[in-house]
């Protein structure tokens, strides 16, 4: 289990990083603010958010790549504080980043590396999954496109087999076909002893790839829900019914009428509509998260 426990941070005009929004720069805006979560094996977490939400800065707090000793301290993995310099913690994560270095090794030698790192690494299915991707595996990865870097480290991530697989943006540079082995990848070698956490632009592309749903926005995490309790909850329909309106929580223009989020009733389920339920929550969290709260 990964928790969070009330995560402060922020960042000075002048790149200075700062855990305490009561001294230092107390102008400045925070990234977070009293932050906290929990991420549980056995599921598969979307986290969305704006342009500077801050969702790749959270991931690189959960792999201790980031943060002060105060900050690091407020995130724990099975118990232990993160820190990149414990290996009994490093070996716990894959981290596949949305900018990938470009080294100048080749995707087998990275992998060969690789092997005698993670303990639980299978040689055998890093091959399976670059075959699946059709990449090269003699290629370096300075002479690889953007789209080829992830394919590669999307491989060694399934590869190595840990509890917990972070990846932000991971279908960026991926074509059509690349975006279906991924997601063929990600719901086969998903176990109940694993947690893998996707941010994501793209949230329609993998959203039958998800079971929890992260929403971060105004320093903190502000939907934190299920999708079978967000199918219990919510309702998503497209009406110009005036007592469907009156009764909406939330409503878009369409070009078939309006797009509504409705309290659920009648406990059918609806098809989850990703990019109405995000912009509601942008809007006003509060009505929506009240909605769960009247219903427990």
């Amino acid at each position: 289990m990964i928790e969070i426990n009330n995560l402060t941070l922020g960042f000075s005009a002048i790149g200075r990083m700062y855990d305490d929004i009561n001294k230092v720069f107390p102008d400045t805006p925070l990234v977070f603010r009293d932050l906290s979560l929990t991420i549980e094996p056995g599921h598969v977490y979307g986290l969305i958010g704006r342009n500077g939400a801050g969702k790749t800065t959270l991931m690189n707090c959960m792999c201790g790549l980031l943060g002060t000793r105060k900050v690091r301290k407020t995130i724990s993995i099975d118990g232990h504080e993160v820190n990149v310099d414990n290996p009994t913690i490093t070996v716990k994560l894959f981290h596949v980043p949305d900018s990938i270095p470009s080294l100048h090794v080749t995707a087998r030698a990275y992998a060969s590396t690789l092997n005698k790192l993670y303990p639980n690494f299978s040689i055998d299915c890093y091959y399976d999954c670059m075959e699946q991707f059709q990449m090269n595996q003699d290629k370096f990865f300075d002479e690889m496109s953007l789209g080829q870097k992830k394919m590669t480290f999307l491989s060694l991530a399934f590869a190595a087999d840990t509890p917990y697989i972070i990846l932000d943006e991971p279908t960026n540079g991926l074509d059509i076909s690349a975006r279906r082995v991924f997601r063929k990848l990600v719901a086969s070698k998903m176990t109940d002893r694993k947690a893998i956490i996707i941010s994501t632009h793209h949230i329609n592309e993998i959203s039958n790839l998800l079971d929890h749903i992260l929403i971060l926005d105004k320093n903190r995490i502000v939907f934190d829900h299920s999708v079978a309790e967000t199918d219990c909850r919510l309702s998503f329909v497209e009406s110009d019914n005036d007592a469907d309106l009156d009764n909406a929580i939330y409503s878009m223009s369409s070009a078939y009428g309006k797009r509504i989020i409705l309290p659920n009733t009648t406990g059918n389920d609806s098809e989850i509509d990703y990019e109405l339920l995000f912009e509601a929550v942008l809007e006003d969290y509060q009505s929506i998260e009240n909605v769960f709260a009247n219903n427990n």
